[in-house]
C-alpha cells in the first residue's frame, strides 16, 4: 500500500493483517528498518507477529524501497517525520514502534515527540541515542575501505559479514547486494547527532546479539541503560537478526515481552478500577 498525498511524498507501507482480521486490532506493529534496508526486510517478523495475534506494518523511508522522496538530501528529523505519518496512517488502537539499527534511533526520536496512540517501543540491534561513534568505528575498522566512500560522502556498503552469523555466504552476499544505500547526510549525523529526551512512561524493550559486528555490545548496553529498559540478550545472530538464521529466536523474545506487558496493562487497569 501507498500513502501520502499528491503533494507529499507517496511511502510504501507493507501490511499484514492478524488472523482475525480486524479492522481495529488492539495492538498493531510499526516496524521500521535500518541503515540501507526497506521494508521488505521485516517480511519473517511480520509473518510471525500476524500468527501471533497483531496486524503488523511496516515502513520503506523516504528513498527506500518504493517509496518517493530524494535519499540523498534526506536528514534524520525527514525519517522520523515518515514514522510519524506512518502512525496516523494505521488503524489500532495502540501502536508499538519496532526499529531496527538506523530506525531503531529514529523510533527513539519519534517517542521523544509523544505521538498519540504510541504505547511502546522496541529496538532491535539500535544505534545509540547519541553519537555513534562505536558503529562507525566498527565498520570502517572491519572494513577500510569503507572510509573512502563515507569520507567521499557516499553510501556506506554493508558487507554480509557485518550483518548476518549463521546464513551461508551465497544468501547472505545476496542481500546485501540488494541494499539501496543511505543518505550521507544520515551518515554523518550518526556521527553529531545529540540525544533526545524520550517519555520514561513508554515501555521500552532493546535486543541485541553478542555477535553483532555493527553495534558493540557496549553500546547496546549503555542506550538499555539509559532509557531503564528491559532487555534480551541474545548469541550467534547477527545484526541482522529479523533476516538472519535463527531469526525466530529473536521474535520470540520480542512476542514474549508484548505479551507481559499486555498483562502487565490489564492488572494496573484492573488495579485502578478494583
Amino acid at each position: 500500500m501507498m500513502f501520502g498525498s499528491d503533494s507529499e511524498v507517496q511511502f510504501e507501507m507493507l501490511a499484514v493483517a492478524s488472523p482475525a482480521g480486524e479492522a481495529k486490532p488492539l495492538r498493531a506493529l510499526l516496524f521500521v528498518h535500518g541503515l540501507g534496508h526497506d521494508a521488505t526486510c521485516w517480511r519473517n517478523w511480520m509473518r510471525a507477529a500476524s500468527a501471533d495475534g497483531y496486524a503488523s506494518y511496516a515502513i520503506s523511508l523516504r528513498g527506500h524501497g518504493g517509496s518517493g522522496g530524494r535519499l540523498r538530501s534526506a536528514r534524520l528529523n525527514d525519517y522520523v517525520a515518515d514514522v510519524l505519518r506512518a502512525i496516523e496512517a494505521i488503524d489500532g488502537d495502540e501502536i508499538v514502534l519496532v526499529g531496527h539499527s538506523l530506525g531503531g534511533l529514529v523510533v527513539q526520536r519519534a517517542l521523544a515527540s509523544r505521538p498519540a496512540r504510541v504505547g511502546a517501543g522496541v529496538l532491535v540491534g539500535s544505534i545509540t541515542p547519541g553519537p555513534a561513534l562505536g558503529t562507525v568505528l566498527s565498520v570502517l575498522r572491519n572494513h577500510p575501505w569503507q572510509a573512502v566512500r563515507f569520507l567521499a560522502g557516499r553510501s556506506l556498503r554493508l558487507p554480509p559479514d557485518m550483518l548476518f552469523e549463521r546464513m551461508d555466504k551465497d544468501e547472505a552476499a545476496e542481500i546485501s547486494r540488494s541494499l539501496c544505500g543511505e543518505s550521507p547526510w544520515v551518515q554523518y549525523q550518526l556521527l553529531f547527532h545529540l540525544p533526545l529526551r524520550m517519555d520514561p512512561a513508554y515501555p521500552l524493550l532493546c535486543v541485541y546479539s553478542t555477535h553483532d559486528r555493527m553495534v558493540p555490545m557496549v553500546s547496546a548496553r549503555a542506550t538499555a541503560r539509559r532509557y531503564g529498559a528491559d532487555v534480551q540478550e541474545l548469541a550467534g545472530i547477527g545484526h541482522d537478526m529479523m533476516l538472519d538464521h535463527g531469526w525466530e529466536e529473536a521474535w520470540s523474545a520480542i512476542s514474549r515481552w508484548l505479551v507481559a506487558r499486555q498483562v502487565e496493562r490489564i492488572s494496573n487497569e484492573g488495579t485502578k478500577h478494583g
